[in-house]
């Protein structure tokens, strides 16, 4: 692989790296102690957006004006 593509290669696991680590802080967030940060870590990818899927419902339903907050 050429040096510049492992670069580029590396960034992107760099950006992923850092929305993982955001995703996983705002859902302990909002569950509010509902579920500890180790589990979070060990959510696959689709449990983690079926968690952000029904924060952001809840979040509507109580303020149906509310934006998605993930």
């Amino acid at each position: 692989m050429p040096p510049e593509k492992l670069s580029d290669l590396i960034q992107s696991y760099v950006r992923e790296s850092s929305a993982l680590r955001e995703q996983i802080t705002e859902i302990a967030l909002h569950m509010s102690g509902g579920i500890e940060w180790n589990n979070l870590w060990g959510a696959s990818f689709e449990d983690r957006e079926i968690m952000i899927k029904v924060i952001n419902r809840k979040i509507k339903s109580q303020n149906p004006n509310a934006k998605e907050q993930m």
